[in-house]
C-alpha cells in the first residue's frame, strides 16, 4: 500500500513540476524539460493503472501498457481515469460490452403465398390477367396470383409478366422480372449444353446422336421465340436458326417425329407462307400423318384468307383422328358452317 502511495505521490510531483516548467517561461528547454517530466509522469500513471487491471486485461503487457501510456500522456488525468472506469464496468458487468456470437432467434412465420400457388395449378390466363392488372386490388394478393403463375406454361405466362415490368408496385416489378430472368436464364443454359452435345456428336461423326441434337436444339431455338422470351432481333435469330436446324435435320433424315410440324411452325412466324405449304405437301408425300398435315395446311390458307381451301383441309381430316381439343372444335367448326368471310385478324 506504501508503495502505491508513493508511486501515486512521485506520479503526481512530476506532473507538477511539468506544468510548472510550462507556466515558467516559452524557452524550447522548458517546453523540452515539459515533455520529458510529463512523459516520466504518464509512466509511472500507466504502471499504477495497470496494476489496476483485471488479470485478463494485463495480457499482452507492451500493448497494454502502451495504451495506457498514450491515454496519459495526451489526455492527461481523465485518459487514464476513463480507461479504469470502463475496466471496472466490463469487469462487473461483462455483459453489457460483449457481444454474443449466437443468438436464438424466433420460428419465421412463413406467408402461404408458395402453398397457395400449387394449391391454384388450374389458374386461367385470363383470370391471372384480370388479378394482376387491376391495381386497387391489395398488393397481396397480386404477388399471390404472380407466384401462382409459375405453374403456367410460359408461352401463356411470359406476356403477363412483361406487361407488370411497368407496374406501379416495386414488389410486382421485381418479382415479374426475377420469374422472366430466371425462365431465360435456364432456356439459354439448355441451349447451350444442346450446342454441346451436337459438337460432340459431329466429332464422333455419330448419325444418330447428331439428328437427335440438332431437333433439340431447333426446339429450343423455337421456344425462345414462341413463348415470348427472345423480342425484336434476337426472335428473330431464333426463328432463323431454328429453321436451320429444322432443315439440316430433314437432310440427314426426313422422318424424325415431330420435324415437320416444327418447321412448319418457324416458316409460319417467318412469314414465309410459301415455303411453309411446299414443306407441307413434302410432308404429306413422305406419308406424315393426314391428322398433322390438314390442320397446318388450313393454318397456311387461314393466314392467306382463302377460308374455301380451309374447309376443304379441314374436310380431309380423317374420322376418328386424334386431335388436341383446340384443333378439334375448330375442325368441326369448318366442317359444319359455311364461312365465305372473317372479320379475325391473327
Amino acid at each position: 500500500m506504501i508503495s502505491l502511495w508513493a508511486k501515486i505521490t512521485a506520479a503526481t510531483a512530476l506532473e507538477a513540476s511539468a506544468l510548472s516548467l510550462l507556466n515558467r517561461t516559452d524557452s524550447l528547454a522548458d517546453l523540452m524539460g515539459y515533455f520529458a517530466l510529463h512523459a516520466l509522469a504518464s509512466t509511472l500513471v500507466a504502471v499504477l493503472a495497470w496494476a489496476l487491471l483485471p488479470g485478463n486485461y494485463k495480457k499482452p503487457f507492451v500493448p497494454a501498457c502502451a495504451l495506457l501510456w498514450a491515454f496519459a500522456f495526451f489526455i492527461p488525468g481523465l485518459g487514464v481515469a476513463a480507461i479504469l472506469v470502463v475496466v471496472q464496468i466490463a469487469r462487473l458487468f461483462p455483459r453489457i460490452l460483449r457481444t454474443s456470437r449466437f443468438a436464438a432467434v424466433r420460428m419465421p412465420e412463413f406467408s402461404g403465398v408458395q402453398r397457395e400457388a400449387t394449391e391454384r395449378s388450374d389458374l386461367r390466363a385470363g383470370d391471372a390477367r384480370r388479378i394482376l392488372k387491376d391495381t386497387r386490388l391489395p398488393v397481396e394478393t397480386r404477388l399471390r396470383v404472380l407466384v401462382a403463375l409459375q405453374v403456367m406454361q410460359p408461352k401463356a405466362a411470359v406476356p403477363l409478366l412483361t406487361g407488370l415490368l411497368s407496374d406501379p408496385s416495386e414488389d410486382i416489378r421485381l418479382l415479374a422480372y426475377s420469374m422472366v430472368d430466371t425462365w431465360e436464364k435456364d432456356l439459354v443454359q439448355k441451349i447451350q449444353k444442346a450446342q454441346q452435345a451436337l459438337e460432340a456428336a459431329r466429332t464422333l461423326e455419330d448419325r444418330v446422336p447428331t439428328i437427335n441434337a440438332l431437333r433439340r436444339l431447333a426446339e429450343l431455338h423455337w421456344l425462345q421465340a414462341d413463348t415470348g422470351l427472345a423480342r425484336g432481333d434476337l426472335r428473330r435469330f431464333a426463328l432463323e436458326r431454328s429453321r436451320e436446324l429444322c432443315e439440316e435435320t430433314l437432310q440427314l433424315d426426313p422422318d424424325v417425329p415431330g420435324i415437320w410440324e416444327l418447321y412448319v411452325k418457324v416458316l409460319i412466324e417467318l412469314g414465309d407462307l410459301e415455303w411453309a405449304m411446299r414443306a407441307i405437301k413434302l410432308a404429306r408425300q413422305l406419308n406424315v400423318s393426314p391428322a398433322k398435315v390438314w390442320p397446318m395446311a388450313a393454318q397456311v390458307a387461314y393466314l392467306r384468307r382463302d377460308f374455301a381451301a380451309v374447309r376443304k383441309y379441314m374436310a380431309r381430316l380423317p374420322d376418328g383422328a386424334f386431335l388436341p381439343s383446340g384443333v378439334a372444335r375448330t375442325a368441326d367448326y369448318w366442317r359444319t358452317r359455311r364461312v365465305d368471310r372473317v372479320d379475325l385478324h391473327v
